[in-house]
């Protein structure tokens, strides 16, 4: 046992003790006095049921029974000196025979014996569990003792020295916009026995128009605004009440600006034809369109080409075919030259280029070389094209990508001795695919299939700005892959380019290659200096966005708050312990891995008895900072114990706005003790025992420094209205079932919060593993600031004990996320067809992991290899503790592949890049701390995707659509 347990069964065992020892004195005691038949003012034991401070009186103190007369009842110690003695009987009475029953007298001629003075109460007088030891400030109202609910009654209620100043949180708006726009509630506060007024509270207020906001609270923004006099409100659908040119009556303009208001901006699109007057739609000409986002470029068009003799066609669109060609044009021209293309695929708008090549030869197989060539395509691409290039019998040109999407057909032509013009025969398409949008997000596009281009667009992840300077590479290693050039490829040598290459001011990196290499699938990998690597496994695609995140960041300022929970519901002594646990927004992969040690904030040292003798013996503790415990009075095995508060602590709180919510409810004490006395020492163990109750929340609290003294008042009772409906979870594991919230309103993309949670222990997981594991799990209902939330659930299988983990799974999890099923009136969430757990093992640049997938679960979508580098920090929490460690992590690097192939190599980075020297990882013995390095892979199974093309993905999706996940983290 460490020295944690150690201590806190000691805190346990010392309370048992204390209850055994001083607090057993106002236990219920046999009363060993002698008994008298019940007459008028007789005495039937001490009066109160218990027995008084002092000593039981010894025999020498009962005065002897007179005759055979009844025993006289012996006097309580505890009584006062100047007590009415205790009335004796009649001495001069004759003695009844033996076996006679003396007759009591009647009462109406009896005379009545003198009521003796009722002893006075030393403890717990009142009778509310709480005596002057346990620190109860007024032992003659059942409703002031140590721990009870603070009244507004001008009483101190809870004996802390403070009298009402009760705070509440208020609303006095219309029914149903608490929570809805601007609309927020106060807080008042009791004094003296009477509540306040309702302060900082926002009421609705009429509409402000062009502020975009709700000021009036019915859920609609700038409603019934006409600010621009253009006819249209906001709520008729004016995008832009400040622009009267902007409206849905309006024209749709090339402007920039979305004139119709209907989501759109610049689909402006014309019939265009450059060509001369009269050859539209004669021959092979054909007009094009001209849209706004191609820069007013006439695109898809058809104009006049020299004519070709012996094609049938009317290239010139002057209404005739072949004009000018004498029966046999070029009569010693092989019309089947071949004519290739280095690539089938450009992406529009990308730089990318292929070369068009044709090796011209006569009839006989010859050479023919000085002739009249001309390459180009329909429709014509503009000034896509580069100039002609010859070198022996192989003429060339260079195709750049055009702006616009759509096919390209190739066509040579070659002047003939006589005047005229021959086609050759081969006619190559060429598809322009549209370009890859940019974005914040990891995604990929373009062509299907690198096809000689490769385009990267490298950006900050944290501010979604391009990266100049940026490396990229294809392929595992450099220069392993010789990239060829223009020159190179007419002379038919090998290529030479490297295949590492920076990124310019856009953040867009290029590689081109006019020979066989840059040939998908490939490695592709991103990095700069002071950013993490990310490698894609085996890309197909000719683009790709990839967001890198910085490796050392720089610190945010952070923030500490600290206070209280608020308005508890019961505090009363029912052997389960009130506690909270406070904590800001989190997201879908924090839950669905819940590493719940990061749930925790720094420890910090916790005094759980302060009076009396156990408050003399016993230590303090150390515990999360964000873990509240109100004072209350409790029972431990049946005995009286005082628990005193933990006010919560949140430790590095980045500045800005957030919504914190606390999670309360009940822990059994009994429970707690045989939990930590077992040896248990992992926090999620101790958070198993919490079955919810109450919710409270502060909603868009704004942090910009340190803060003391917050309250946050239980407002929200949850509701037991849910359940957790599992099945065949991985052996041996635990189970968590949690509910959360969706601030966005979504089904878990957006900041989430906890409302519920149930968990099994493993053996009884496994011995319900052969049919459906139902747990019950609480909800909040979506009203006031719940109002708009959404709602997700989800199942983890975790390895409690560390002991019953297989080899290397001790960290692994697999979760299945029901995002469907559950809503403001609770629901049945279904888990079922769970990954495997699985280990992660390194080798130099291979990792290897066994795969997840089951018979009965979906497949695996991609899979996830993180390398971080965990920086731990010694802090103090205080002189109940020695250090201890917290630990936060920065990416090193990251790699995605496809499916779940079981292994996964990363390239080796050449010395110029970024910790190239060290092969691109980060050496922790040469940080400050001697950090480690930690590996994590992540399965995912996207259940809510239609489909899933890892070369045509925004990698959002691993979010978005994620129904199912096996995660685990290893160090090395």
């Amino acid at each position: 046992m460490n020295q944690t347990h150690f201590t806190l069964v000691l805190v346990l065992g010392v309370a048992v003790l204390y209850a055994c020892t001083d607090e057993a004195k106002s236990l219920p005691q046999p009363d060993l006095s002698p008994q008298v038949d019940a007459e008028p003012g007789s005495l039937s034991g001490s009066g109160d049921g218990f027995m008084g401070d002092g000593e039981p009186p010894s025999d020498a103190d009962v005065p002897p029974p007179a005759n055979d007369a009844a025993p006289v009842p012996q006097r309580d110690a505890a009584a006062p000196a100047d007590a009415a003695p205790i009335p004796q009987p009649d001495a001069t009475a004759p003695a009844p025979d033996a076996g006679q029953t003396v007759d009591a007298a009647p009462v109406e001629d009896a005379a009545p014996a003198p009521e003796p003075d009722a002893a006075p109460c030393v403890r717990d007088c009142d009778d509310d569990g709480f005596d002057v030891d346990d620190g109860d400030c007024d032992d003659s109202n059942p409703l002031v003792y140590t721990g009870a609910e603070e009244l507004c009654d001008g009483l101190d209620n809870n004996c802390d020295d403070v009298i009402d100043q009760i705070p509440e949180q208020c609303y006095e708006g219309p029914e149903g916009t608490l929570g809805v726009g601007a609309c927020l509630p106060g807080r008042r506060v009791c004094v003296d026995g009477d509540f306040g007024a309702c302060e900082d509270q926002t009421l609705p207020t009429p509409e402000r128009c062009g502020n975009a906001e709700d000021d009036d609270c019915d859920g609609q923004a700038d409603e019934g605004c006409d600010e621009d006099g253009d006819g249209f409100t906001v709520l008729g659908g004016d995008c832009d009440d400040g622009e009267r040119d902007i409206n849905p009556d309006a024209e749709e303009i090339c402007d920039g600006e979305d004139n119709d208001c209907d989501e759109e901006t610049d689909e402006v699109s014309e019939a265009c034809y450059d060509g001369p007057a009269g050859t539209l739609d004669v021959g092979q000409c054909q007009g094009g369109v001209r849209t706004c986002q191609n820069a007013g470029a006439c695109t898809g068009q058809i104009q006049p080409q020299v004519e070709a003799c012996d094609n049938e066609l009317d290239e010139d669109c002057d209404g005739e075919i072949d004009e000018g060609c004498e029966a046999e044009a070029c009569p010693d021209l092989n019309l089947d030259s071949p004519v290739t293309v280095t690539g089938s695929c450009l992406t529009a708008g990308s730089s990318g280029q292929a070369l068009v090549t044709v090796v011209l030869t006569d009839s006989e197989g010859n050479a023919v070389v000085d002739a009249d060539v001309q390459i180009g395509a329909q429709p014509a691409p503009g000034d896509a094209w580069g100039p002609l290039q010859r070198s022996g019998r192989t003429y060339g040109r260079v195709l750049t990508a055009p702006a616009a999407a759509g096919e390209l057909t190739i066509t040579v032509t070659v002047g003939c001795a006589d005047g005229g013009r021959v086609a050759l025969r081969q006619t190559p398409v060429v598809r322009v695919v549209p370009e890859l949008a940019d974005g914040d997000d990891l995604s990929t596009g373009g062509c299907d299939g690198l096809d000689g281009n490769l385009r990267v667009r490298v950006i900050d992840g944290e501010t979604g700005l391009p990266l100049d300077g940026a490396w990229m590479m294809a392929g595992d290693r450099s220069r392993a892959t010789l990239l060829q050039n223009v020159e190179r490829a007419f002379a038919s040598q090998a290529g030479q380019g490297t295949n590492v290459t920076r990124t310019d001011a856009d953040g867009i990196a290029r590689l081109t290659d006019f020979g066989d290499v840059l040939e998908g699938p490939m490695l592709v990998t991103a990095g700069a200096d002071g950013y993490e690597n990310v490698t894609l496994v085996g890309l197909n695609a000719s683009s790709a966005n990839i967001p890198l995140f910085p490796s050392q960041p720089p610190e945010p300022p952070l923030a500490t708050l600290r206070g209280d929970l608020i308005q508890f519901d019961d505090l009363g002594r029912d052997g389960e312990a009130d506690m909270g646990l406070v904590t800001p927004s989190f997201d879908l992969p924090f839950l669905s891995t819940l590493v719940l040690p990061r749930l925790m904030s720094r420890f910090d040292c916790w005094d759980p008895v302060r009076r009396g003798l156990a408050g003399n013996l016993v230590p303090e503790v150390a515990v999360p900072g964000n873990l509240h415990v109100p004072q209350q009075g409790e029972r431990l095995f049946g005995f009286p114990v005082t628990v005193e508060q933990h006010a919560f602590a949140i430790d590095s709180v980045p500045h800005g706005r957030d919504n914190y919510v606390a999670l309360a409810g009940k822990v059994p004490v009994d429970d707690i003790v045989g939990l930590l006395g077992g040896g248990a020492d992992d926090v999620s163990a101790l958070v198993s025992l919490l079955t919810p109750r109450e919710l409270g929340v502060l909603r868009n609290h704004a942090v910009d420094g340190d803060q003391e003294n917050l309250e946050i008042p239980l407002t929200s009772a949850l509701a037991e209205n849910a359940r957790c409906e599992v099945q065949n979870p991985p052996e041996n594991t635990g189970l968590f079932c949690v509910s959360a919230g969706d601030w966005s309103g979504g089904n878990g993309n957006g900041r989430l919060f906890p409302m519920g949670l149930a968990t099994m222990r493993p053996d009884d997981v496994d011995a319900g593993r052969n049919g459906a594991i139902r747990l019950d799990v609480t909800t909040v209902p979506a009203e006031g600031l719940f109002a708009e939330i959404g709602y997700l659930g989800v199942a983890v299988a975790l390895y409690l004990d560390p002991d019953r983990a297989p080899n290397g799974k001790a960290s692994a999890v697999s979760a299945v996320m029901d995002r469907t099923n559950l809503g403001p009136r609770g629901g049945q969430m279904r888990q079922s067809g769970f990954f495997d757990t699985t280990p992660l093992v390194r080798a130099d640049f291979d990792f290897a992991w066994d795969q997840v997938g089951r018979e009965d679960s979906p497949p695996v979508n991609a899979c996830r290899i993180d390398v971080v580098r965990t920086i731990r920090q010694a802090y103090d929490p205080g002189r109940c503790s020695e250090d201890r460690l917290s630990s936060y992590e920065r990416p090193v690097w990251r790699a995605y592949v496809a499916g779940d192939p079981g292994e996964l190599t990363l390239p080796r980075v050449p010395a110029a890049w970024p910790n190239g020297n060290r092969a691109g990882f980060v050496d922790p013995n040469q940080t400050p701390e001697r950090d480690l390095l930690s590996m994590r892979i992540t399965c995912y199974g996207l259940g809510l995707a239609d489909a899933f093309d890892f070369n045509a993905a925004n990698f959002r999706s691993l979010v978005e659509d994620v129904t199912h996940i096996s995660s685990n983290t290893v160090s090395f």
